[in-house]
């Protein structure tokens, strides 16, 4: 553990050593999900950030950086909490993030957190302060989102629709996650996302951050990940100098976990089998196509499948691990008979 934390360390302060955009908390694209890092895992982040923002008027591009390099460290500790470092755009701050419920089949999971931990942004409305007031962070272009001490609450759900993977989170918090004209401080704090997998290790995510949307796509490979995501794309669509606002930002991730014994989020086929291991079982034999929910059991010295209800919506990964145990089924039975053959061999050599 003390190998992860002073990695974790070298980072920060590497990453501090260069100059809010997406990816910078502890979840999705700028908002957070409920779920946290396990035990003795860390997850690394190195993003490029470019921004283009030619309104509000006042912001000072020259002084701030149009491409922002930035890192965040995230640590998870006792399976319950999770501790991210973030340095870059000329900030340093924690975000840290508790879980009081864990999810299950049917209840999703809870947790409270705080962002922005130590910012160096130390106003909430930061957008009242303009360049007359002398701070120096009035005329950063994205000072909204580095409010100090932002507090939150999420909830998490991870669901299986037609054999398409999802999650949906949905939460409410203050400061940074409020709207900064009176139009959109009308749901005040409160910020949503969704994630879908249309195709293993592949991610399309969208959320609503409580004054802007955010878009991005993420793709996985053993424990490295790349993510791509765009920053306040309503601004795109407005007939006015807002339109011509850019904010993109490309990141690699690196997960180390060699030491956890848990995963980041509960599997979710894992909370079905569970949920379903008091049903009766009903043994599909060879051949034959299961059209109900599907368990594994191996009592009595057989390895059967099982189905229940609703195997269609089962995803491609349990399809192919059903497909692998007939096959180990049938590989058993090969044995089997050879074994028996062989036992006819030696008796009649006996006699």
């Amino acid at each position: 553990m003390r190998k992860v934390l002073f990695s974790a360390l070298v980072m920060t302060f590497l990453a501090g050593m260069l100059f809010a955009a997406p990816f910078q908390t502890l979840g999705m694209l700028r908002t957070p999900d409920a779920y946290v890092l396990p035990h003795k895992a860390a997850e690394f982040l190195l993003v490029g950030y470019y921004r283009d923002v030619v309104k509000p008027s006042y912001v000072d591009m020259d002084k701030f950086g149009q491409f922002v390099p930035y890192g965040m460290v995230g640590v998870g500790l006792w399976d319950r909490a999770e501790l991210g470092l973030f340095a870059g755009d000329k900030q340093f701050f924690f975000n840290l993030k508790i879980k009081v419920i864990e999810e299950t089949l049917r209840m999703p999971q809870f947790s409270i957190g705080m962002d922005n931990i130590l910012s160096s942004v130390q106003h909430h409305r930061a957008q009242d302060y303009g360049p007359e007031s002398g701070w120096y962070y009035a005329t950063h272009p994205d000072k909204t989102d580095y409010e100090y001490y932002s507090p939150y609450a999420v909830l998490s759900k991870q669901v299986v629709i037609g054999n398409t993977n999802w999650m949906f989170n949905i939460g409410g918090g203050a400061n940074r996650f409020t709207g900064q004209v009176p139009r959109s401080r009308f749901f005040n704090g409160m910020f949503a996302s969704i994630e879908f997998s249309p195709f293993k290790d592949f991610f399309i995510q969208g959320e609503y951050s409580g004054h802007d949307f955010q878009a991005g796509i993420k793709y996985t490979y053993n424990n490295w990940g790349i993510r791509f995501g765009a920053q306040a794309i309503e601004d795109w669509a407005k007939d006015s100098a807002y339109s011509g606002n850019r904010r993109f930002a490309l990141g690699i991730s690196y997960l180390f976990d060699k030491y956890a014994t848990a995963k980041r989020r509960p599997d979710i086929l894992e909370l079905a089998r569970g949920a379903q291991a008091a049903e009766e079982p009903i043994v599909v034999t060879q051949g034959e196509e299961p059209i109900g929910e599907v368990s594994v059991s191996t009592g009595g010295g057989d390895i059967g499948v099982e189905s229940g209800t609703g195997y269609k919506e089962l995803s491609p990964e349990v399809k192919d691990l059903l497909g692998e145990l007939r096959a180990l089924r049938e590989e058993r039975e090969k044995a089997q008979k050879a074994l028996l053959e062989l036992r006819e061999w030696l008796k009649d050599l006996k006699e």
